[in-house]
């Protein structure tokens, strides 16, 4: 059991596939491990130890004729979630039927290639297209289905296409998880350490296009300095503190001076020479990237910890509005570093998410849908349609749009029931944005994105998050706002370090002073085309001070509710002088302690 709290469970050790690089498999079943008692006293222990998840895996599970009845056992002992992995070659519809209806929580079926090439992978003649109406099975019963990949030496080239090939087949897809044997009866069958990582990078620049999640095994070998660009794959890690202590693993040069040496187990000896050589590892030194790989208790925790933002919506006429932040994906096809979200971990539970969407509707509330990147989530149509349908006032998608301009996407949300599009846009060109979003290419998806939206009825509103390098480039922005959306508002926030994730440096957090010249020609360009601008009283806006409107717009605003900040934000000497105060934020700590509060100011009613 790791620290998820996850435990696999052998159901049998056989299986009707031969993949060369499988070590698990067996020739034939040992009568005492496979019997049924066996097993289910596995699953008794699991879950006496605390597993919350219990995986069925194998062998093939299929090949057993009690395994609907090991996922009823598992779940009546306790068990949150069942997997099953499988290769799905064996699934019936009625099998199918019969594991949702005992819980089967979710189902990983093998693939590791699309299409023919995966026969002589597994040495399956007509296997995959089995395995593809097994899967399609699953997902028709209403299992979510997840694709495991396992990168080895004979799908280098393969594993690329798969979520392409998994998008056009109308598969509907939770995720899919990557791994990387180290050990098999036939070494010639796994890859060469820097080829599973150029593998794995391009697999990963693939899901993103393909809007597909991918995760990597929490047991995968692969250390994250193996990548040519280790940001970039930071997404796929959840290292803790403490957790460099793994068995197999051995520490080379590069450890020394690495800053996750002590989250990081180091390297499997099964990946040194002659597959690697020590010295073709580099030591990571960039503390974003330790940001970026590291995850706080279990990621079960951590995601029911980041699923559910509470807030309020404050209303000009004073009222109080409840507005929760329901982020039903995680992970995004961007990777700015401003971004608070951690994006590495997996989705959320859809009962979760329901849970947490039934909630605010019945309060009567605002539904902020977001992620990472909600559009990601195959469900997203679902959840605003259950929002509306349930009472929210309104639903509101937070997104950067990329995959919106695909045919229908904005339509479907329109008929769903979507009233505004809340859509990240952080520079006026593809130079500025792409730089900020680290996702060269997508500065184009959103703008074709947002012309989508803007053939509906959806309310469009820009979100321009103010950082040092697109400061300046606010008021082409609006220029470009006015003339390509001119019935759309803009938001504009300022970047800030409130999450450890968020790097807290000058050369990312400008001093408000500095970004105001650009904001007051900016609001001076959208006054002129007559483009509301608004966002300046949020927690991501900035002190109302400071803000270059007419503060008596402010006085109206409701009062913020004590402890609402959660201890975020700290107050300048200014602010108790201030007639503002109690409805300002002030100052984010981050802030303060990177450039001080003496840009605070009083503002006194009729001075």
């Amino acid at each position: 059991m790791n620290a998820m709290r996850v435990a696999r469970v052998l159901t049998n050790e056989t299986c009707n596939q031969g993949c060369g690089f499988c070590s698990a498999r067996r020739p034939a079943e040992r009568a005492e491990f496979v019997r049924p008692a066996a097993v289910l006293a596995r699953i008794d222990e699991a879950l006496g130890k605390g597993a919350r998840e219990v995986v069925l895996t194998g062998g093939e599970p299929t090949m057993r004729r009690d395994l609907v009845a090991l996922v009823r056992h598992a779940r009546a002992r306790g068990a949150e979630r069942v997997v099953l992995e499988t290769n799905a070659t064996l699934v019936t519809e009625s099998l199918a039927r019969s594991l949702v209806a005992e819980g089967l929580s979710v189902a990983r079926v093998h693939v590791p290639a699309f299409g023919a090439e995966a026969d002589g992978i597994t040495r399956d003649e007509g296997g995959f297209s089995a395995a593809l109406a097994g899967a399609r099975a699953l997902a028709a019963a209403g299992i979510p289905i997840e694709i495991a990949t396992p990168i080895v030496r004979k799908n280098l080239d393969l594993v690329a296409a798969i979520p392409g090939r998994l998008r056009a087949a109308e598969l509907p897809v939770l995720r899919l998880v990557a791994s990387i044997p180290v050990d098999a009866p036939d070494p010639a069958s796994l890859a060469p350490l820097d080829g599973a990582a150029r593998a794995l990078e391009r697999l990963d620049q693939a899901a993103r296009e393909a809007g597909i999640p991918l995760s990597l095994d929490p047991g995968a070998a692969i250390p994250p300095c193996s990548f040519e660009r280790p940001a970039r794959l930071a997404h796929l890690y959840a290292l803790n503190p403490g957790g460099a202590n793994r068995p197999g693993h051995e520490r080379v040069p590069a450890c020394s001076a690495c800053v996750v040496a002590d989250r990081c187990p180091g390297v499997p000896r099964a990946l040194l020479s002659p597959r690697a050589a020590a010295s073709s590892f580099r030591p990571l030194t960039e503390d974003r990237i330790r940001r970026k790989l590291t995850v706080i208790s279990s990621v079960r925790e951590q995601i029911d910890r980041e699923l559910v933002t509470r807030d309020v919506h404050r209303a000009p006429d004073g009222r109080l509005v409840p507005s929760h932040i329901v982020r039903i994906q995680f992970q995004c096809n961007q990777a700015c570093d401003f971004c608070f979200v951690s994006t590495h971990l997996p989705a959320p539970d859809d009962e979760a998410v329901r849970r947490a969407i039934l909630e605010i509707a019945h309060a009567g509330g605002v539904l902020q849908v977001s992620g990472g990147e909600p559009t990601l989530n195959g469900r997203l149509r679902e959840y605003v349609a259950l929002a509306k349908h349930e009472g929210a006032i309104a639903v509101e998608l937070q997104t950067n749009a990329v995959r919106l301009a695909e045919q229908g996407r904005a339509r479907e949300l329109e008929e769903a029931g979507l009233d505004v599009a809340f859509v990240s846009l952080h520079g006026s060109c593809a130079e500025v944005s792409d730089a900020i979003t680290r996702a060269p290419g997508t500065f184009e998806k959103t703008a074709r994105g947002l012309d989508a939206l803007a053939q509906t009825k959806i309310r469009l509103r820009l979100n321009f998050v103010f950082c040092a390098p697109n400061q300046a480039d606010f008021p082409d922005f609006v220029r470009l706002v006015a003339a390509r959306w001119p019935a759309a508002e803009i938001n504009v926030s300022v970047v800030g370090a409130f999450t450890d994730l968020v790097p807290r440096t000058e050369s990312l957090i400008p001093r408000y002073t500095d970004l105001l010249p650009a904001m007051r020609e900016g609001l001076a360009i959208a006054r002129a085309a007559g483009i509301p601008v608004l966002g300046f009283e949020s927690m991501c806006g900035i002190p109302l001070c400071l803000a270059p409107i007419d503060p008596r717009v402010f006085f109206e605003l409701a009062e913020i509710p004590i402890g609402h900040d959660g201890g975020e934000f700290v107050r300048a000497e200014a602010c108790g002088r201030c007639e503002l105060s109690a409805r300002c934020f002030g100052l984010r700590r981050s802030y303060a302690e990177l450039h001080g509060t003496s840009e605070a100011r009083a503002v006194v009613r009729g001075a």
